[in-house]
């Protein structure tokens, strides 16, 4: 079985708390309830800034220092088998283009964890993970954990949202929330993506989506909806960020 991937990297040295990762379509109608503090002005700054990716509080997974770069992969579906998990993390690492020699391993309880380091074409360390199926299983889409309760949920999404495009430039969550029913255990972000004017001299559309991450009661079944909120215009000019109109 050959693994796929689902990946984050991060550079040394640089900051930055930063599925269906298209881009809401144009035209959705506003919420009339705002459901996070920053103004159009803080958001638009915040974006072109990237200076904080996360709220406070986020539940962010640090990457090790001392590295030039870090990579963190997820591989194969799941397994709670640490032998197959290691023979996962081997065929990667043969089938990658510069091999990467296996330094450490780690138990976690949503995963096992191959610590891999390779000199070429940087000093980089790339830690190949395999879920546990006791834990989450990405094939089915089911998660595992029990209890299944909001902050189970809530960490699970924030995790999530490391390995999809939303952490990146150009993105940014700006506020989370859980809500609990009979039904369903749901944890929604709140983001700002930053799409470029494509003549690059308009003005660049912002859309603010909720991003929610439902997970059924008492299956574990996971469904993900994006629903846009609201859009604006703005650009970065002069070193500054600013609303436009069109």
């Amino acid at each position: 079985m050959r693994p796929w991937v689902l990946s984050v990297c991060v550079l040394a040295g640089f900051g930055g708390g930063g599925g269906d990762s298209a881009a809401p379509g144009a035209g959705a109608p506003a919420q009339v309830t705002r459901p996070v503090t920053q103004s159009d002005a803080e958001i638009a700054a915040l974006l072109y800034s990237d200076r904080q990716r996360t709220p406070d509080g986020f539940r962010l997974d640090a990457a090790p220092t001392g590295y030039e770069q870090v990579t963190t992969l997820h591989l194969a579906g799941c397994t709670d088998d640490w032998n197959e998990a290691l023979e996962w993390s081997e065929t990667a690492a043969e089938d990658a283009p510069s091999y990467a020699n296996l330094v450490e391993t780690r138990t976690d309880p949503r995963f096992f964890e191959f610590n891999r380091v390779t000199n070429s074409p940087v000093y980089t360390l790339v830690r190949m993970r395999v879920y546990r199926c006791a834990f989450f299983d990405p094939v089915a889409d089911t998660l595992n954990a029990r209890p299944l309760d909001a902050a189970t949920v809530g960490a699970f999404a924030e995790y999530q949202w490391q390995f999809t495009p939303y952490n990146n430039f150009g993105n940014v969550v700006l506020e989370r929330a859980t809500r609990e029913s009979a039904e369903a255990i749901e944890h929604t972000l709140d983001l700002a993506t930053l799409t470029r004017a494509a003549d690059g001299a308009g003005c660049d559309r912002v859309d603010v989506i909720a991003w929610r991450w439902r997970v059924r009661l008492p299956t574990g079944a996971v469904e993900i909806e994006t629903e846009q909120l609201w859009q604006f215009g703005a650009r970065f000019r002069d070193g500054a960020s600013e609303l436009c109109s069109g």
